[in-house]
């Protein structure tokens, strides 16, 4: 069986951990602005993913399994909690305020790994299993959602 959506998306849940890491880079060195730079793209990714998921795969998951109370609802209510975890990281970097920033970061790390755990092994494998017959349409939208270039035949 193909894992295209398990693959293409856990590829971004790594993107966006690499760019959590700069952050870190950023705040261990002190460097504030460059912190809230990287933070900026950090949220952005994140966010864009949630997007992509709450507007696009989730809703199309739901219409084609007629489940919509079962592992999209878990994940939709953890993006709710990460969505305000990373505003404040992010009012605490603004502050340069370094313990509430590690904190809210490590606790948002913890539950990004746990939430990305369940989508990579529960979810994301069950949209290829359910969603395969859409992928042709599916995986373009998702590119476009997350802002990654379209890919041409060469």
């Amino acid at each position: 069986m193909m894992h295209e959506i398990r693959d293409f998306m856990a590829n971004d849940h790594r993107a966006c951990d690499d760019l959590l890491n700069a952050v870190e880079q950023a705040v261990v060195r002190g460097a504030w602005e460059l912190a809230r730079v990287e933070f900026a793209r950090f949220r952005d990714a994140v966010l864009k993913h949630f997007a992509a998921e709450e507007s696009i795969l989730f809703p199309l998951f739901e219409q084609c399994t007629g489940m919509y109370l079962g592992p999209t609802q878990v994940m939709r209510a953890e993006h709710l909690q990460m969505r305000q975890l990373l505003g404040a990281a992010e009012s605490a970097l603004t502050e340069r305020a370094a313990e509430d920033y590690a904190g809210n970061a490590e606790t948002l790390l913890i539950m990004m790994q746990q939430h990305n755990i369940k989508e990579e092994n529960v979810l994301y494998p069950m949209c290829d299993q359910r969603l395969a017959a859409q992928l042709d349409t599916l995986l373009p939208e998702l590119r476009k959602q997350l802002g990654e270039p379209e890919r041409t035949a060469t």
